[in-house]
């Protein structure tokens, strides 16, 4: 039912333009761009809550933890970003699309900034609490986070195009983005669960959240870069081959999330003493 809800959220804006014979782009207004940036936020959010079945977590804090990501760690991605170099070079017009420069900055810059705050939101909030026991947990409060932090992100790229939006384009762009931002972020806390409850040694957790790190800012990455690429090839005359390539790849990095969940709430502790009940 909510991805029914997501899909309908897109259609019936197409249906507003098709009705309303609008054919270009509309001025949103604040009101307007925050409710397509919130309304898919809403819907994936209890779509990710749902999927831990076995022990769901208080809704105040999977909440919490998405208000963490929108009011915490993406104005601290943006400030962190401003400062080392500003975001606009990934449309500078003397770069090629896939330059050197162009790809460690979509990376090392952009990818792994952007992730690092919302692990820093999730490891220094509710990682530390007794509901995080167990390592699903990790994968619902990281893309709770992503899906605040999304959130920012699409009001903001609203905002930057002065309010004036393909109205369904935009929604479905939201739609997408959000889902792109909370899956990055669910790899990642995959690996924060299991690290976590492992017995490794602290070094060997250690490395695992490295890798954990730069496999998420190398997802994050390659999804900017290659939408850029898509908008500059065309995206004024076809706006959805960008919001095609970004569904694609959402969904690829969501299709991985969720496996590796199944196999987690497999393994779950309450799933046992379920059983045992």
């Amino acid at each position: 039912m909510l991805i029914a809800g997501l899909v309908a959220f897109v259609l019936i804006t197409a249906l507003i333009e098709l009705i309303a014979g609008i054919e270009g782009a509309v001025s949103l207004g604040p009101v307007l761009a925050g409710l397509i940036a919130g309304i898919p936020a809403l819907f994936w959010l209890g779509f990710f809550y749902l999927m831990d079945r076995h022990e769901p977590e208080p809704k105040q804090l999977v909440i919490g933890v998405c208000v963490l990501g929108a009011l915490v760690a993406a104005p601290l991605s943006d400030f962190i970003l401003q400062q080392i170099a500003p975001v606009h070079a990934l449309e500078m017009p003397g770069l090629e699309a896939f330059s050197l420069d162009r790809v460690l900055y979509a990376v090392l810059v952009v990818g792994l900034g952007q992730e690092m705050c919302k692990y820093a939101a999730v490891r220094y909030s509710i990682y530390m609490s007794r509901e995080f026991d167990e390592p699903m947990d990790g994968i619902v409060y990281m893309m709770a986070c992503g899906t605040g932090f999304a959130v920012w992100v699409n009001y903001h790229r609203l905002s930057e195009q002065g309010h004036q939006v393909y109205l369904s384009t935009g929604a479905a762009q939201a739609v997408v983005t959000t889902l792109a931002h909370a899956s990055f972020a669910g790899l990642l806390g995959y690996v924060l669960g299991r690290a976590k409850f492992s017995r490794r040694s602290p070094l060997v957790r250690g490395l695992l959240l490295m890798f954990g790190l730069l496999g998420a800012a190398v997802l994050n990455g390659q999804f900017t870069i290659v939408e850029n690429w898509v908008i500059q090839s065309g995206m004024a005359q076809h706006p959805w081959r960008g919001v095609g390539y970004a569904a694609v790849c959402a969904t690829a990095v969501f299709a991985v999330i969720w496996f590796v969940s199944q196999q987690l709430l497999a393994a779950s502790p309450f799933r046992r003493d379920e059983g045992r009940s």
